[in-house]
């Protein structure tokens, strides 16, 4: 079955064998030390242009070291953050219940922040946390000068910027700057090894050398520190040799795949054109029938459209979202718009 999103299911012997051979003789790790840990911070230093950079085994865990951080160092442990952050809605609020946080909005809950949205808040702050890019409204990017806007008023408020980055690699191509320009908005920033990069797990924290020291003594007491690390290590530099150039023409296959959909009668897609290398589909038909109907074209066609169906406050939409990866690449734009349409006859 060929997917429009993401990357084929790997097979576990075809991925440790190619681990195997991008290892060649390197030695492995011990509790956080050794040659692959040094190589892969180093490599984030000088892409992200942080004097510092620790590995971390997730990528919720690297966040969290961060904020935790930073309020410490303000004397406030009231974050700001979107109502739909990752740490919002996939996270249970761990800032709240694990880390001692509390936080306030940022944002609207249909559109991005701004620098507006921070001057509003009069209370002080520890933290604010921006999503690059924000998954939840179709991985939509803000504008350059709107992003410096936000990040320069958070300076001038004293306030440290985290940058939740999962999804930096992928933001590049859309601002057309060199990686380290982005981050240099940020104090700190997290960046992720298993979405487009293709890792097996994990993230890095970047910043000042002192901030993460004392993360390394968070990531400590929250049982950080594994005995062995280099499968994903090893993964973590494979990516960035081998995934990391293919980021722009993720977003060209995005942008390519978004303007053929939405030739289509009854369809958008948000944003248009596409700002990372995903966005959302949104149909007029009976939400109740989308699973059934993905699940008959696949059959019919070998394509797998989605995975799962998006919430919409207006019912009578099917909304789902197309993220490019390695799988799409091979997606001829007019065989995915065939099955799309086809998908569209069944939901209504």
């Amino acid at each position: 079955m060929q997917r429009l999103s993401f990357d084929q299911e790997p097979s576990p012997s075809e991925v440790l064998r190619g681990l195997a051979d991008f290892a060649g003789t390197s030695p492995s790790d011990k509790y956080m030390s050794g040659e692959l840990f040094e190589r892969l911070h180093s490599k984030l230093c000088a892409l992200l242009g942080k004097p510092s950079a620790q590995y971390v085994p997730s990528g919720k865990m690297a966040q969290m070291l961060a904020l935790k951080v930073h309020a410490e160092r303000t004397g406030c442990s009231r974050i700001a953050l979107h109502p739909r952050s990752h740490m919002e809605e996939y996270e249970a609020r761990a800032y709240q219940q694990l880390w001692g946080l509390s936080a306030v909005q940022l944002g609207g809950y249909d559109r991005l922040p701004t620098a507006s949205d921070l001057h509003a808040i009069k209370e002080k702050l520890g933290a604010i946390v921006l999503e690059l890019p924000l998954r939840r409204l179709g991985c939509l990017l803000p504008q350059w000068d709107d992003l410096r806007a936000l990040t320069e008023l958070a300076r001038e408020r004293g306030i440290p910027v985290h940058l939740d980055g999962a999804r930096l690699w992928e933001s590049q191509p859309f601002y057309q700057r060199p990686l380290a320009e982005i981050a240099a908005l940020f104090d700190s920033v997290y960046v992720a090894f298993d979405k487009g990069l293709g890792g097996l797990a994990g993230g890095a924290l970047a910043g000042e050398a002192s901030l993460l020291d004392e993360a390394a003594i968070w990531q400590r007491r929250a049982g950080g520190r594994a005995l062995r690390s280099f499968p994903t290590l090893l993964a973590a530099l494979k990516g960035l040799d081998e995934r990391l150039p293919l980021m722009a023409e993720f977003h060209d296959k995005a942008v390519s795949l978004a303007r053929a959909f939405s030739q289509t009668a009854d369809l958008s897609v948000s944003p248009n054109p596409p700002h990372a290398n995903a966005f959302y589909v949104s149909l007029k038909g009976d939400r109740a029938k989308a699973a059934p109907a993905r699940d008959a074209v696949a059959a019919e066609t070998g394509l797998w459209l989605f995975d799962e169906p998006i919430d919409s406050v207006d019912q009578s939409l099917v909304r789902f979202e197309v993220t490019i990866r390695g799988a799409g690449l091979s997606v001829d734009d007019g065989a995915a718009t065939a099955a799309l349409r086809r998908f569209q006859t069944l939901i209504t």
